[in-house]
């Protein structure tokens, strides 16, 4: 590849993939803690974290 704007593009869209995988896990990870029992996950989690977690759409469905 001579080309260098092709190894660019090449490598954001690696990057973009590796990104999304990175999401995919968080999303399962962040899935089984939400069925916690509600008093193991204030253990877990400051008021600031879950704060933050329910900003992007986690809730434990309550």
């Amino acid at each position: 590849m001579s080309n260098p704007w092709k190894k660019r593009v090449l490598a954001f869209n690696q990057k973009r993939r590796d990104m999304d995988e990175k999401a995919a896990d968080v999303d399962v990870l962040v899935q089984a803690m939400l069925e916690l029992p509600p008093g193991q996950l204030k253990k877990l989690f400051s008021e600031d974290v879950l704060a933050v977690l329910a900003k992007y759409g986690y809730t434990s469905g309550e």
